[in-house]
């Protein structure tokens, strides 16, 4: 989605995937028949039950728990359907805000539960990642639970 040099954070990412889980699971010569990769998103052409569809990933920033500003930042990968995508780019274009919903496709240490959790991320056209806001994860939203159970 872009060319530009990214800001993410001041502060240091606790994981910064490299792909989303869905093209982990390829094998180095399926990854490079069916994925093509950018700067800020991946697309995956998958074949499932016979139908061929594509797959659109955007890398986003999620902070656990959601919003919370001494919260672990991480750097992950939104599975975003085509209208959302183009959401995203005219945002990012014209500097008006996009808030989208997508699906974690990025499993995390101790949040694991979370991973395909529906979440929004919203891009604002600034040098920052779009971020993700909302989640329907309490995991997420709240974090992992601490101490004794």
């Amino acid at each position: 989605m872009r060319g530009l040099p990214i800001v993410v954070e001041d502060e240091p990412h606790a994981l910064a995937a490299h792909w989303p889980e869905p093209v982990l699971s390829l094998t180095d010569g399926e990854r490079q028949k069916r994925v093509r990769a950018g700067a800020e998103s991946v697309m995956l052409d998958d074949v499932s039950a016979g139908a061929r569809r594509t797959r659109g990933f955007v890398r986003a920033v999620l902070r656990v728990p959601l919003g919370h500003p001494r919260g672990q930042a991480y750097g992950v990968f939104v599975e975003v359907d085509r209208r959302a995508y183009e959401a995203l780019r005219r945002a990012h274009q014209t500097g008006v805000a996009a808030r989208v919903w997508g699906t974690l496709a990025t499993r995390l240490p101790y949040l694991e539960d979370a991973y395909g959790a529906a979440v929004e991320i919203v891009e604002d056209g600034t040098e920052l990642r779009p971020r993700v806001v909302d989640a329907r994860s309490t995991l997420l939203r709240d974090g992992p639970p601490i101490g004794p159970r």
